[in-house]
């Protein structure tokens, strides 16, 4: 009987559009959605016809779907570049076949688009799917206390196709991250020092990095996407915490003025960087496997402060990223590991 264990998800960035990804990068998965997604539509009732529905048809198909994954240090890379587009890359000086990546996004102008990803899942050793042409919608990163960090990453796809099934597939076995051994910072945007001692003691970090594309350029004479197309990108911080002092209220409320004090209309802004540092390191060399992400610029949206029994008293501070007052505020995903490119 076959079971999920055996299956394999896999991907690669592809050269160019409708050119198939030379070799995939299997990845450990948690969960696999993804799936060829048919449109079918029933023919109308007809004027002449009987109390039934004299057909269907297919209009077009698909693929799309989420996949879970443990984040490890070199396949997480690849996500990475689904979303950002843009990865900027160095060996690491004195440590030979140590890489850092730096993802950035990029701007409408700049030349360049989201890459083209060849997507692979074997369904159990049954058979598999190839899915030509994906672009990533979104990418979630979850980052809680005493754990380690996971992702959610959805994909559409122009052209899924069945293939054999994968024989042999070779999975990522670097190391997974450990959120116990993580660094974080959450200042004011342009100061040096954290907003208090208690605001960088979260109980979760959840990123959610979203590509809205459209998903509905068909012409006539095609049953397939002609095109995938980024429309725009947003990313909002959500963090869980333990409620110890006043000072991420008095930032959120208050704009950091002294309690008591009137509601602010002012949006506070904050930089948060979280650093994941792994205990193992590259290959031969001394340079430990290293994921940091940062934002320079955060609106606080919000923190709703409820009460609950005999509980302690926690919260949820809701963030989005802006350009804000530079215009140039975004964000910054450094990945150290020992993938010489993506």
């Amino acid at each position: 009987m076959p079971t999920s264990l055996i299956g394999v998800f896999g991907l690669a960035r592809q050269s160019a559009k409708d050119t198939v990804a030379p070799t995939i990068s299997y990845v450990p998965t948690t969960s696999v959605s993804f799936a060829m997604n048919q449109n079918v539509v029933t023919l109308p009732p007809e004027i002449g016809g009987t109390y039934f529905l004299r057909g269907s048809y297919k209009t077009s198909v698909v693929g799309s779907g989420d996949v879970g994954i443990v984040i490890r240090p070199n396949t997480v890379g690849q996500f990475l570049m689904a979303y950002s587009g843009v990865d900027n890359v160095t060996p690491v000086a004195g440590q030979t076949g140590a890489y850092s990546h730096v993802f950035t996004p990029f701007a409408p102008a700049s030349g360049v688009d989201l890459p083209w990803f060849t997507c692979v899942k074997d369904t159990s050793k049954l058979y598999a799917e190839q899915y030509l042409n994906s672009k990533i919608r979104s990418l979630r990163i979850d980052i809680p206390k005493s754990s380690t960090p996971t992702a959610q990453a959805s994909f559409l796809a122009t052209t899924p196709t069945s293939i054999a099934a994968i024989t042999s597939p070779t999975l990522d076995t670097t190391p997974q991250f450990q959120t116990a051994l993580g660094t974080i910072a959450l200042t004011q945007e342009g100061s040096g020092s954290n907003i208090s001692a208690n605001s960088i003691r979260m109980e979760r970090f959840t990123l959610n990095m979203a590509n809205s594309i459209s998903e509905d350029e068909f012409s006539v004479g095609n049953l397939f996407l002609d095109n995938v197309t980024l429309l725009q990108k947003a990313v909002s911080v959500d963090m869980d915490v333990i409620v110890r002092d006043t000072a991420l209220y008095q930032a959120v409320y208050l704009n950091g003025l002294a309690i008591p004090n009137t509601w602010q209309p002012a949006i506070y802004r904050g930089s948060l960087t979280i650093t994941l540092t792994s205990t193992a390191n590259i290959g031969t060399t001394t340079q430990p496997y290293q994921l940091v992400v940062n934002f320079p610029g955060l609106d606080f949206l919000m923190m709703p402060i409820g009460l609950q029994g005999a509980e302690l008293v926690r919260a949820t501070l809701s963030t989005q990223v802006t350009l804000g007052p530079s215009g140039a505020d975004t964000y910054t995903i450094t990945l150290i590991n020992g993938i010489a490119s993506y």
